[in-house]
């Protein structure tokens, strides 16, 4: 009898633990300038494709519209994206998924996900567009459009290789031409000018070709001057995205060259820094990355943000040691209610 009740009490634990796993994440960076490209990666085993008609955006919980804005599935997962109007208030706002039945394990769920994002009181130098684009040979055409009053002269090119220069007079749109390489996977494109740097994804499942003119240390100078990270006003695609070693590698490169202007030594962009080296704090283990990205480090996974403790709460391992007390004290009740129960009738069939 005890164990029968014990498989069933286990296995109704573990349908309420898998109840507790979310299926469903939501990515996108922290905040965006005004005239920046949005791009977010929605991923989750969906029971039905997920629609626009399953996505809302607000602004301080009330309804908002963004205008025209796209949704591909890549690889299995999805990407909502479009470029924030130079009109759009500054604020917080939030990305909701709603009405969309998903799988948790085997169980078939439903329930709305969110995630926060702030719109900055800044307008970005330049429009690029469009944000994310799915070129059908090795050659994308992206435009950029000046949004500053004077003539400017803008450094693009894709992270890994040696860039070139469009200049652009006040309002002015030009097209520029970026050649991808393949290989099924996503291609980030900066744009930089001063101190701040946009970006625009590429993504090519053309068959991978080797990558021409890369960057090396001896041919980095001019990227030394444009093609600093302002982490405050401007962010990689690759801390949404991920992508191969060789640009994570590139990426934390030119963050090691931003640096360089603060004080700290340059440094070859194939050779990581140290947190202390960069000015970055490491999370300790209870704690976690916020407003920020993790950075790899030398030493460990820097924090381009401020170290917090999570909020506390019941955890899932916590409700579980919960049900498992009960399931305990309610088979001990039962036990003994029919144990003392048998032991009262004894005297009476003695008396006979």
């Amino acid at each position: 009898m005890k164990f029968p009740f014990l498989f069933l009490a286990t296995l109704f634990i573990l349908t309420i633990f898998l109840g507790f796993a979310s299926a469903v994440q939501i990515e996108t960076h922290a905040n965006y300038l005004k005239g920046e490209n949005f791009v977010s990666k929605v991923s989750g085993d969906f029971y039905t494709p997920l629609s626009k008609s399953n996505i809302y955006f607000y602004r301080d919980s009330v309804e908002t519209s963004f205008g025209v804005y796209s949704l591909e599935k890549i690889e299995g997962d999805y990407y909502i994206y479009f470029t924030i109007p130079t009109e759009k208030l500054p604020g917080n706002y939030s990305l909701e998924i709603k009405g969309t039945k998903y799988y948790s394990g085997n169980q078939l769920m439903e329930k709305n996900f969110s995630k926060k994002f702030e719109i900055k009181n800044k307008t970005a130098f330049a429009i690029i567009s469009p944000a994310l684009s799915r070129p059908s040979d090795y050659y994308s055409n992206l435009s950029v459009q000046n949004l500053l009053d004077k003539k400017i002269d803008v450094e693009y090119g894709v992270e890994g290789t040696t860039t070139k220069n469009v200049s652009l007079n006040d309002g002015e749109i030009k097209k520029v031409e970026i050649k991808t390489f393949g290989g099924n996977k996503f291609e980030n494109v900066s744009f930089s000018y001063g101190n701040e740097t946009l970006f625009a994804v590429v993504y090519s499942n053309l068959t991978s070709i080797p990558i021409e003119n890369p960057t090396s240390s001896d041919n980095s100078t001019n990227n030394e001057t444009n093609s600093t990270d302002n982490s405050s006003d401007s962010w990689s695609f690759w801390d949404l995205f991920g992508g191969s070693s060789d640009k994570n590698k590139t990426n934390n490169g030119t963050r090691n060259k931003s640096q360089s202007k603060n004080g700290t030594p340059n440094q070859d962009p194939e050779v990581l820094q140290t947190c202390s080296e960069m000015n970055l704090p490491v999370c300790s283990a209870n704690e976690e990355c916020d407003t920020g990205n993790y950075i790899n480090g030398q030493d460990a996974q820097c924090c381009n943000g401020t170290c917090v403790a999570p909020e506390k709460g019941s955890s899932a391992w916590e409700i579980i040691g919960w049900i498992l007390i009960g399931a305990v004290v309610l088979f001990l009740s039962w036990f003994f209610f029919f144990k003392f129960k048998k032991a009262k009738r004894t005297p009476k069939k003695l008396l006979k």
